[in-house]
């Protein structure tokens, strides 16, 4: 997409060229709602849809969008230099970011996290609070007990497991939270603890733990909704657990929804305490301006 100008702005796709500039940028200004990192910001300039704004004088303004295909984005990152230009130049970012994902095929956008200045401006843009996060920690104490399912082994998972795992994601999570391919190739690599239920040859379901120095997180823990009330996710639940035990993790937390009674049930049983951290879940149904 070529540049276009807006006022005194220049709105124009970030490149690899501009990492040094973007981090300067996140790690400096006023402003800054991330998801990721700043040092990982880089690695996704690649596969995510990111625009900056500039001027005459220096960066004022990034986002970065992460595709959730098929239909789906979520917002990892902006920053904002100049908080006197803060709606202008949110406007124009949003205004680049939502036609490149149309062109793609992605009719909504997310976003996660509870930045008031970022939520008070998205407002602006047609963003709506759908739903709320609370957060669990778990300390390591003893497991309970649990009976073995008769026809269930875990494995560590493969790159060649993605496509069962993308079509277990579609079914075990709504548009807002699905993870695109580019995620569990990751994962799949980086992950403390990545592993797979199988019943008769079929992935059933599989959990996701990342680490961060002594601490780990579950991001994922699905089971197919054929499979649900088995107590398969109860049995990936502890063997992460005893893993990160085993791996000497201090603490592992996790994100759930307010409306999961039933899943914040499972981790309290498991010694799961919830925190004071929330977050709310904001989205907004694109819409073609030629339409």
């Amino acid at each position: 997409m070529l540049p276009f100008h807006t006022s005194s702005l220049i709105i124009r796709r970030a490149t690899q060229g501009d990492a040094r500039h973007i981090k300067r940028l996140l790690d400096d200004s006023w402003a800054v709602h991330t998801r990721i990192a700043t040092t990982s910001v880089q690695d996704k300039l690649d596969s995510c849809v990111a625009f900056l704004a500039e001027d005459a004088v220096s960066l004022r303004g990034f986002m970065m969008v992460e595709p959730q295909p098929p239909h789906s984005s979520l917002i990892l990152t902006v920053g904002i230099h100049d908080n006197k230009k803060a709606l202008p130049i949110i406007q124009a970012l949003i205004s680049a970011i939502e036609a490149e994902l149309l062109a793609d095929g992605l009719t909504s956008m997310t976003h996660i996290g509870e930045a008031p200045w970022l939520n008070r401006e998205l407002s602006k843009f047609g963003f709506e609070q759908v739903d709320k996060i609370v957060t669990f920690d778990w300390r390591p104490i003893p497991l309970p007990q649990i009976r073995p399912h008769p026809k269930l082994t875990v494995r560590s998972a493969r790159l060649e497991d993605i496509p069962y795992l993308i079509a277990l994601d579609r079914l075990a999570f709504g548009p807002v939270w699905q993870k695109p391919k580019s995620a569990f190739q990751e994962a799949i690599r980086q992950a403390i603890s990545f592993a797979v239920g199988i019943i008769d040859d079929e992935i059933v379901a599989y959990e996701w733990c990342d680490q961060y120095d002594e601490r780990a997180h579950l991001t994922r823990l699905a089971t197919h909704p054929d499979y649900q009330g088995e107590g398969i996710g109860t049995l990936l639940l502890h063997y992460t657990l005893q893993t990160m035990h085993n791996l000497n993790i201090k603490v592992v937390s996790l994100n759930t929804q307010v409306s999961n009674v039933r899943s914040q049930e499972l981790y309290k049983r498991f010694g799961f305490k919830q925190t004071s951290e929330e977050a709310g879940v904001y989205w907004k149904v694109l819409q073609d301006p030629g339409a």
